[in-house]
């Protein structure tokens, strides 16, 4: 089972990348208005079972042929096999015990015939090998026990809390609401899960059988959900989640968020005080106004150009950015266009600084991101570079020059 201890659950930040992250995926990718984030628990069955496993591993090359050879060409005899391959029989009869050990093969003398499981195996290309009373963990959401996805049994990348440690995490500094479901574990998602075809999809053998729960204990999956409107004020309200396996909106998980009543109330009913964030901006930032409601949904905070730049308050990269305070989601916002086009070379050239051979696509695909963001929508290559010149960011210019778009004049 992958939970940590509880000096590992709180040595380092849970999801590695912060809850604004999120919320810009969500709103210039996912294409929603955010009006809300929430770092959570999510409860998760976390299920020991007992069954009869099958598992579909790639063939030793001797091994696949001489099924092959017993199957397509009716050849029965160690001797048989062996002219027929061109191996030596004493080679040919160490790969068939290997064979027998496993269950794909019988032998009567010195004959031989594949079994079931062997026909299986040859037709499928794919050597199986049958576990009786193997034992694993499967990991279940705690409001429907819908099975998660294998990204959540990468252990090294994906931390499942117990309730010791979820209780623990605040005094670290980690603030996540834990949620809390009532359901039980249903008795027959085990027998759903192993009837799925979508094996590689769960983290699943190629074939369960007879799975017994052994025991079910509840942990705790660390995500953020935003919530936004689809559409604008008035149109669908749509939670996202986010989790650590990745910096994208996970569907299975969405998509549970979206239909469980208990998780929407429970985030309805979180503090959103944005008086409160009015007062906090204002000693903050006197010059700030806001945040103030905009008319497609969400709330903003509006900066004069002083505010942003090396020398003051704030970097340039948080022109467009978003912030939390007291439960109040907003974006910081400045209305001078010009301030805005520092901020989309500032952030572009952090972003190609980054990397040592980004293609044009995922350049193309950052900068209309972060365009729109910034509300300059249509900002291309060709424009950004431009915009390196004028502002004396040779390296960016020269970064865009090696995509191979532009020749030196």
């Amino acid at each position: 089972m992958n939970t940590r201890s509880r000096a590992q659950a709180t040595r380092k930040w849970l999801i590695p990348y912060p809850e604004t992250r999120a919320v810009e995926h969500a709103a210039f990718v996912e294409g929603i208005t955010p009006t809300g984030v929430f770092p959570v628990l999510l409860p998760v069955w976390s299920v020991e079972i007992r069954a009869t496993v099958t598992e579909g591993k790639p063939y030793d090359l001797i091994d696949h042929y001489l099924e092959r050879a017993i199957h397509e060409g009716h050849l029965d005899t160690v001797d048989g096999l062996a002219r027929f391959l061109g191996l030596d029989a004493v080679l040919v009869d160490r790969a068939l015990r290997s064979l027998v050990a496993i269950d794909h093969i019988v032998r009567n003398g010195d004959t031989v015939r594949l079994t079931e499981l062997g026909r299986r195996s040859v037709c499928a290309g794919t050597r199986y090998v049958v576990t009786r009373e193997d034992r694993r963990r499967l990991y279940f959401d705690a409001f429907r026990s819908r099975p998660l996805t294998r990204r959540y049994y990468a252990g090294d990348q994906v931390t499942l809390l117990s309730g010791a440690d979820a209780d623990h995490l605040g005094r670290n500094g980690q603030r996540f609401t834990l949620l809390v479901s009532t359901h039980g574990f249903a008795r027959d998602a085990l027998a759903r899960l192993s009837a799925s075809p979508e094996r590689d999809r769960y983290n699943l053998p190629a074939r369960i059988d007879e799975p017994q729960s052994l025991g079910e204990e509840m942990v705790f999956l660390p995500v953020y959900i935003v919530r936004g409107w689809e559409g604008g004020r008035g149109g669908r309200l749509r939670h996202l989640v986010y989790g650590q396996a990745g910096d994208d909106a996970d569907p299975d998980l969405s998509a549970m968020a979206q239909d469980t009543v208990e998780i929407v109330s429970a985030l309805a009913s979180e503090q959103n005080d944005p008086e409160r964030t009015r007062v906090w901006l204002r000693e903050k930032h006197p010059t700030a106004t806001g945040p103030e409601a905009v008319d497609r949904g969400g709330r903003r905070a509006t900066f004069p150009p002083e505010s942003f730049g090396p020398d003051a308050s704030l970097s340039l990269t948080k022109v467009g950015s978003f912030q939390r305070h007291s439960g109040c989601l907003f974006q910081l916002w400045c209305a001078d266009e010009e301030t805005r086009r520092r901020a989309l070379v500032e952030r572009m050239d952090e972003y190609l600084g980054a990397r040592s051979r980004p293609t044009r696509d995922d350049v193309d695909d950052r900068l209309a991101r972060i365009a729109e963001q910034l509300e300059l929508q249509g900002t291309d290559r060709a424009e950004l570079r431009r915009l390196a010149h004028r502002y004396d960011r040779r390296d960016l210019a020269a970064r865009l020059d090696e995509l191979g778009t532009y020749r030196a004049h």
